[in-house]
């Protein structure tokens, strides 16, 4: 039987965003592409109607994604909570709900886009056909020069869990390298508002990861209620303007 299509796809994991809600379940939101702040409840935040329906590729990526999610979000809870035990299947579950991320973000800002290009089917007949970003992140999977974090050995790097203030988007998986350029080396991300998953070498000092994830992202900005600016905002590429310095206190459930 026939998978229904998803028709309002959220291009930030739905369940990921709720630890940024308020008691009646609603966050900031920055949609860069209109360089606008606004509130959102967590329903209607990052959605996208058939975002990751490919229009001529027959594999579901959004089954794949799915699945991820799920285990993806098991593992969140694990290390959001009092006792992040880590064993081999959570870590794994964590590391393709990273990779996830990274891909959903490197063409979040290109929902619109089609790609003309010719079929060679199977039977040697040739069609012209349009990709959407659904075909062209299915295409990126074989893409040797795309960095996979499963690929990275992060199984055997240092977890941990340091806390703060974050905030969280579709660029929110942040990778740093190696001082002379070559090899990553800390993989960071916000697990909620307050806790932050390092992997790999911690920071030499403060680092700025709210302006990063803010520069980062390429669609949506996602923060508590009160941590974003609102409104008609001036080009994003200055990140400082869409931060609020000293947000305010999250209401308690």
């Amino acid at each position: 039987m026939a998978r229904e299509k998803v028709r309002r796809a959220h291009m930030v994991t739905k369940a990921y965003i709720s630890a940024w809600a308020d008691e009646r379940n609603r966050v900031d939101v920055i949609d860069m592409s209109r360089n606008y702040g606004y509130p959102s409840s967590v329903n209607n935040a990052t959605v996208r109607s058939f975002a990751y329906e490919p229009n001529v590729l027959t594999h579901d990526l959004e089954q794949d994604y799915s699945v991820i999610e799920s285990n993806g979000m098991r593992a969140i809870a694990r290390l959001r909570g009092t006792d992040p035990r880590l064993d081999d299947k959570t870590i794994a579950a964590m590391i393709a709900f990273l990779d996830m991320h990274l891909d959903r973000g490197r063409y979040a800002d290109q929902m619109d886009i089609r790609t003309p290009a010719v079929m060679i089917k199977t039977d040697g007949t040739i069609e012209d056909v349009e990709f959407n970003v659904a075909d062209r992140l299915l295409l990126s999977q074989s893409m040797k020069e795309v960095i996979r974090l499963k690929t990275l050995g992060l199984g055997s790097w240092e977890w941990q869990v340091i806390p703060g203030e974050f905030l969280t988007g579709d660029g929110a998986v942040l990778l740093f390298r190696e001082p002379n350029g070559a090899d990553v080396c800390t993989v960071a991300y916000p697990l909620s508002p307050t806790q932050l998953l390092l992997i790999g070498r911690p920071f030499d000092g403060p680092m700025p990861l709210n302006p990063l994830i803010a520069n980062k992202s390429r669609q949506w900005l996602v923060g508590r209620p009160g941590s974003l600016k609102r409104g008609i905002l001036v080009p994003v590429e200055d990140v400082e303007s869409v931060l609020i310095d000293d947000p305010e206190p999250a209401a308690e459930a």
